[in-house]
């Protein structure tokens, strides 16, 4: 099997892809770097040993692929690689007029269009979806709340909707607005969900990392049985029996998932890990037009659009 040729574009996030199609071994090779040519990027095109191109138009023939970690601002550069017959793994978040886009360009060119959530894919966030799924074999959810920050708030909605056969029919209010959260009530899927969202004051994200944040995502979801919570992107993982439902001894609670030796460098390689995995889903798609249930144009849009409904309340 010939190796995918892999372009990745952006040298922020991107470093991460970078990394993940060198872990990714021979099945990949690293076709070259996609950036404006600052100092980073020539720097990480040199520690790579690749070309460094600043336009698309000057892209050398033969790439497969693109991981194009370019920001909401760049999907011209998406819509630019889908035109020159290259499949696209594109970064969240990203709005429901460009996916709309991409799909219909690469519907039309034979191409594969995949947007990585990211957050979905790590463990805390999997065990977190595969326990929520087995408690609503037997009841379904009776809330949520969610706290998120808008940098975050797709991929808590990507977690959500693999939990959920639909995001819709959904209605939101904001309900206050006191620093730094602003509050949104309303239904999703016709549960009731309250999010608290952590903004910018003056409307722009902090930088990606930035210590301003709070928080990273928090998930609740209550089922007649219980409380299911994701702490945190790195878990734990908790479920909390409702006290009317347990037996004189029974346990009260108990960890679904957590990894009491994770660190930040664990943590780093973790996430590198899972996008090591979504490029391998990719590739799948690209070699035998398999397509994932969470990559489907109908799941893609019903996250985006309801992602760009809150984002209009904030």
């Amino acid at each position: 099997m010939n190796p995918l040729h892999i372009l990745v574009c952006g040298t922020n996030y991107g470093k991460i892809y970078l990394e993940a199609v060198r872990l990714g071994g021979p099945q990949y090779h690293l076709a070259g770097i996609l950036a404006r040519g600052s100092r980073h990027s020539q720097q990480m095109a040199c520690d790579y040993g690749v070309s460094l191109y600043r336009r698309v138009e000057d892209l050398h023939p033969g790439i497969d692929l693109a991981c194009a970690a370019v920001g909401a601002s760049g999907f011209d550069v998406v819509l630019s690689l889908l035109a020159r017959d290259i499949h696209v793994l594109c970064e969240h978040p990203q709005k429901p007029s460009c996916i709309k886009s991409a799909l219909e360009v690469a519907t039309a060119r034979g191409l594969c269009f995949h947007v990585n959530g990211h957050f979905a894919d790590l463990e805390a966030s999997e065990a977190f979806i595969n326990h929520c799924r087995t408690k609503s074999g037997t009841g379904s959810p009776s809330f949520f709340h969610v706290t998120a920050t808008d940098r975050s708030l797709y991929a808590v909605l990507d977690i959500l909707r693999r939990v959920l056969v639909s995001l819709a029919p959904f209605q939101f209010y904001r309900t206050s607005r006191l620093q730094p959260f602003t509050v949104v009530q309303g239904l999703l899927n016709s549960v009731p969900i309250t999010f608290q969202i952590q903004r910018c004051p003056n409307g722009h994200p902090f930088p990606d990392g930035s210590p301003s944040y709070l928080v990273d995502h928090r998930i609740t979801v209550g089922f007649p049985s219980g409380i299911l919570s994701l702490l945190s992107m790195n878990g734990p993982v908790v479920w909390n029996e409702n006290l009317s439902c347990v037996a004189p001894r029974q346990q009260l609670f108990s960890l679904a998932y957590e990894d009491r030796s994770l660190t930040t460098e664990l943590l780093r390689r973790k996430r590198i890990a899972a996008n090591v995995a979504t490029i391998a889903v990719m590739a799948r798609n690209v070699r035998e037009g398999v397509i994932p249930p969470e990559q489907t144009p109908e799941y893609l849009i019903d996250v985006s659009h309801t992602w760009a409904t809150l984002g209009g309340l904030l």
